[in-house]
This record gives C-alpha cells, structure tokens and sequence, in this order.
C-alpha cells in the first residue's frame, strides 16, 4: 500500500489554485450583491434555482480545493421564509438557503481538510469565525466563515469518524419577480 505525498504541491500548482481561488471569490463574491446598511435597503435578488445553483458550485469547489469528493447521498436543500428580529414577516416570499452535502473522507484527513478550507476561506476574503482541529476519536474538526458583504455562512464539519458535512447558508435573498 503506497502513502499520498506529504510534500507541498510544486509553484505551478500553487499558482494553479490561487488563480483559481481568486476567481471563483470574485464570481461567488459577487454572485450575492451587498446589502446596504439601512434596514429597508433592497435585499440581493435571487432567484431560488440561481441561489442553489451557487450553493452547489461553491460547494463543489470547496470540496475540489481539500481533495475530497461530495458523497453520493442526496442534498440537503432547505429554503425558509425571512423572517425579522421580531418575527415579522414580507408577503414578497423573501427566503433564506441552507444548503448541505455530505462527503466520506478518513477521520485522519478531517484536521487536513478543514486547515485546506480555512486558507482558502481566508484568501478569498471571508472572516473565520469558528475553527477547531481534534486529535483524538471521534473526530469533531469544524471551520467556519462569513462573507462580510455578501454575509453568507460557509461551513464544513466532522459528522462522524468517516463523514463530514459542507455547508452554505445565505442571507436573506429577493425572488426577481418580487423586486418589479
């Protein structure tokens, strides 16, 4: 049985993947316009097909930057209504996404795949917020970060020895038909 390579991936590569991290920041990050700062400022328009769209790119690439591979197993796709700080509510079917997919990597690699999303995370511009590497069983390896315009949530996590969870959540979003 062979060992993967522990040594670092030749200048090529590296050049590879910044270019490719700061290309997909630069789609992604604008793919969800920023907000303004009043409270009645319009809301990123999205459709909810154009909002799971991105969620399943920014998850795919996610995965493809820690070397790991989404899993078979169906999606985890929810879309909830907007809701206020006191539960008050538009009648222009404003939504939230949360989006997750899951992927079987060894509980070895999990500390390795959350410092891989955490750099990239960070290189395109995203504040970490949570971070954690464990060394003993079971595995409990999480990052967490958020866009500061855009505010979305991206997240990947240890669900068990041999799993982990990526996830994305948005921020309140606009259907197109409810902003004309």
């Amino acid at each position: 049985m062979t060992c993967p390579s522990t040594r670092r991936p030749a200048a090529g590569i590296r050049l590879k993947r910044l270019v490719a991290g700061v290309l997909m920041a630069a789609t992604l990050g604008a793919c969800m316009s920023s907000p303004g700062t009043g409270k009645n400022d319009p809301l990123p328009v999205k459709s909810r097909q154009e909002a799971l769209d991105w969620a399943r790119q920014l998850m795919a690439h996610l995965a493809q930057t820690a070397g790991i591979q989404v899993n078979g197993e169906p999606e985890e796709t929810r879309f909830t209504p907007c809701t206020g700080r006191n539960g008050e509510s538009a009648p222009d079917d404003r939504f939230t996404l949360a989006y997750f997919v899951h992927s079987d990597v060894p509980a070895a690699r999990h500390n390795e795949v959350v410092r891989s999303v955490r750099d990239l995370l960070k290189i395109e511009g995203l504040t970490v917020s949570g971070y954690r590497e464990t060394s003993t069983a079971p595995a409990n390896s999480t990052v967490t970060a958020r866009h500061p315009e855009s505010r979305y949530v991206a997240t990947v996590f240890s669900t068990g020895d041999a799993r982990m969870a990526l996830s994305v959540t948005t921020p309140c979003l606009m259907p197109p038909t409810a902003s004309s």
